[in-house]
């Protein structure tokens, strides 16, 4: 099955103009090749008349770097950054596919943060040992500094955005934003990073060049996804936003980025298909509260207030259809909390008696008590609402509900304690000054309450299914933070090089920083003790029942119900025991957990939040080390903002591999490649075939490595479906690192 994409028309084509046809066309990279190019600057040069901004003044420098002329922002002292207007009188079009361009040397460990108005997002990549997302902000951001190789060569950073109707100048407001620059003024692109001391490794932002590029016919840029044969599962690719929609938020005009609030959502779904991604995610409800949908029917504003677009939700799902994409509808649920909602009650109570868990009073307004019949009923009637009753006009992957703190806590209420009493304690009553004085008896309702989460996941999971049939899958996030768990001691960077982080320790502004060595979180499986070790508290706070651990092993056999495995860095993605206590019948759920690096950057700029990737074929690695040594079957993303990719072409080349594997279980073949480094497993799909996941799990190119195949029979390319010439029962290939390739084996 090929998944379908949405053409923009006659109309949008011909709306490009004359003056596009006028341009000249040049590379812009793999995967866009030659496109007319509508803007250039080369940073390195004065800029004349072109309109420039630096921050402080004198900011940047400018130096040459691998033979060529760089503006530079020196790391040192406070955040700045450097901007450019493109586009201006180029005959810009809202609603038009751009793709920009920035040529950076790869040289040193460096940096970069670039926020593009003209489409309204950020973005970041590191190179080298740089760390690249900030060390110091008010999560821990689980920083990682290894010797990623440096190409000493020029690299080109490039994404492919839909121009919007208005966008802002420099400073972009995180409310009430002005939105009051049209294409025909251009846009900023700017180019920032954060103090020196948040990532002390880091050379500077250097720049040599930024150019635009129009695309004509977006169609040309489909992936073109292969899913496997219909009668095989297949797996997932996803996203959902955090800080994203204030560019639709604004009620007048000059505060919106859009005039039609589904288009935004239209350029999503082509992001999803230019990248090669098959299921569209979105929240419908963050921190509680109503994201554009309908309750009218359902309980209405007693229930959920009205959002001020009600008919958000059913837009987005009309407009999905063409596309083929499976919806995947997201929950930061805590009861309904409207004027007589569930959640308000909050009938959990802590351990201590009181109504609040933690110190963060915007997550304190409503809770539920999973143990709470109540609050089954609650949950099923929002999938009615969102999900069931739109059931014959979309598909859907499932439900995915990610409590954030103190949403779904282990509560210890009355009502609660007589439940425990009832159903697991012979009858007995019991105290809170009995459970905090009593170590087993508090043991034994911690194992009723995991238990009781796990009735009501299984339940809510059984709702779904019986309401849209075929296997739909109920995805339950326990972290709730955006880094992902932390490794216990304190604020660490975890590296391959302690030489090069001992003299920075001692330097002002890390006294709190620690660093630990990479291979011994790998040695003692760190990072799965991290996931599994409750919550850290204070004083008479209790976040260990705010934000309950994750117990995958209750759900090894439950089908349908998957706890997402947390993912970031590298020592996230290399531990089988891990990724093996998460894995359930429907298969194994992973979610990359971006930090939001908010705040990071000058002031000036209006909030700031961005994510940040390695650069190159290493933006790959997590998902790559996670199919060589987990084989998840779905990966999501918990972006910062409007969500982005860097170095498509190495994005969607691991897409359509990992979307052409059935989501069927694998097995490592430890003797089909020679070299260790190259990680090879097959899927046993019966009459379709025996599939290979060739990985490539090294920092290096491999040349020519060698696999044999598990059995005889035709070798094609399961994302292309061209044929793979075959010798003595081996095949024969090139990777660069982190490549995947995935193989179908058919027996003649």
């Amino acid at each position: 099955m090929r998944l379908r994409g949405l053409g923009w028309g006659i109309a949008v084509l011909f709306a490009a103009g004359a003056a596009a046809q006028e341009r000249p066309l040049e590379d812009a990279g793999a995967p866009f090749g030659k496109l007319p190019l509508v803007d250039e600057v080369r940073c390195g040069e004065a800029a004349g008349a072109r309109e420039f901004v630096e921050h402080p003044k004198d900011a940047s420098t400018i130096e040459t770097l691998l033979g060529t002329a760089c503006r530079v922002l020196p790391n040192a002292g406070a955040a700045k950054y450097f901007a450019y207007k493109l586009g201006k009188g180029k005959g810009l079009k809202a609603g038009q596919p751009y793709v920009l361009v920035v040529d950076y040397p790869e040289d040193r460990p460096r940096t970069w943060f670039v926020l593009n108005r003209g489409g309204e997002y950020g973005r970041g990549w590191a190179t080298g040992s740089a760390v690249g997302d900030v060390l110091y902000t008010y999560t821990n951001n689980n920083a990682e500094s290894l010797e990623y190789p440096l190409a000493q060569q020029s690299r080109s950073w490039r994404t492919i955005f839909w121009l919007h109707d208005r966008f802002a100048g420099l400073n972009l407001a995180r409310d009430k934003a002005v939105r009051d620059q049209t294409p025909a003024d251009g846009f900023w692109v700017v180019v920032t990073q954060a103090d020196a001391v948040k990532d002390p490794l880091n050379a500077g932002a250097a720049v040599s060049r930024i150019r635009l590029f129009e695309v004509l016919d977006p169609k040309k840029l489909d992936a073109q996804v292969q899913l496997p044969p219909q009668d095989l599962p297949h797996r997932r690719l996803f996203w959902r936003e955090e800080m994203a929609d204030g560019v639709i938020a604004g009620k007048e005009p000059a505060g919106r980025g859009l005039d039609d609030e589904t288009a935004w959502y239209r350029y999503k779904a082509e992001l999803m298909r230019v990248l090669g991604m098959n299921v569209f995610g979105k929240d419908l409800l963050e921190f509680g509260h109503n994201q554009g949908w309908e309750a009218e029917g359902f309980g209405g504003n007693d229930w959920y207030w009205s959002s001020h677009a009600p008919k958000r939700w059913e837009k987005i799902l009309a407009m999905l259809k063409p596309y083929g994409y499976e919806a995947l509808p997201y929950y930061e649920w805590s009861g309904g909390v409207g004027a007589k909602g569930l959640g308000k009650e909050k009938r959990a109570k802590t351990l201590g008696g009181k109504e609040s868990y933690t110190h963060i009073e915007w997550t304190e307004k409503s809770n539920v008590d999973l143990t709470d019949p109540d609050a089954l009923a609650d949950a099923k009637r929002l999938l009615d609402a969102t999900v069931l009753k739109f059931k014959a006009q979309a598909a859907f992957a499932g439900a995915w509900f990610r409590p954030r703190p103190s949403q779904n806590p282990i509560g210890f209420g009355d009502a609660t304690l007589a439940r425990f009493a009832q159903e697991a304690n012979g009858g007995k009553a019991v105290t809170r000054e009995a459970l905090k004085g009593d170590r087993a008896l508090i043991e034994k309702y911690y194992a009723w309450w995991y238990g009781k989460r796990r009735a009501f996941l299984a339940e809510l999971h059984a709702h779904l299914k019986a309401g849209l049939g075929g296997e739909p899958h109920l995805l339950y996030t326990c972290d709730p933070g955006e880094p992902g768990p932390s490794l216990p001691g304190g604020l660490k960077v975890v590296t391959d090089r302690l030489d090069a982080w001992a003299p920075i320790l001692k330097q002002k502004g890390h006294e709190k920083l620690k660093a630990q060595a990479y291979d011994e979180v790998l040695k003692d499986d760190l990072y799965l003790k991290a996931i599994f070790t409750p919550h850290g508290t204070w004083a008479d706070w209790e976040w260990q029942h705010a934000v309950p651990v994750a117990d995958p092993q209750r759900y090894q056999d439950l089908p349908g119900v998957l706890l997402t495995y947390p993912f970031n860095r590298s020592y996230t993605v290399r531990s089988e025991k891990a990724f093996e206590a998460f894995r359930g019948p429907a298969g194994l759920a992973l979610l990359r957990h971006y930090p939001l690096n908010e705040h990071a950057m000058h002031e000036s700029l209006g909030y700031f939040v961005s994510d940040l990737e390695r650069a190159g074929p290493f933006a790959m690695e997590g998902e790559a080390l996670a199919l060589a040594y987990g084989d998840p079957t779905s990966i999501g993303y918990l972006s910062a903002a409007s969500f982005n990719r860097g170095f498509p072409e190495y994005v969607r080349a691991f897409n359509r591999a990992f979307l052409a594997l059935p989501a069927l279980p694998s097995k490592r073949l430890p003797d089909a490649c020679a070299d260790a480094q190259i990680v090879v497993r097959a899927i046993d799909a019966k009459a379709h075939g025996t599939y290979l996941a060739v990985v490539n799990v090294s920092r290096g190119e491999k040349q020519e490595i060698v696999v044999k195949l598990p059995k005889a029979g035709a070798v094609s390319d399961a994302a292309t479906g061209a044929a793979v010439p075959s010798e003595g029962g081996a095949v024969r290939f090139s990777m660069y690192p982190y490549e995947v390739r995935a193989l179908r084996v058919k027996g003649e």
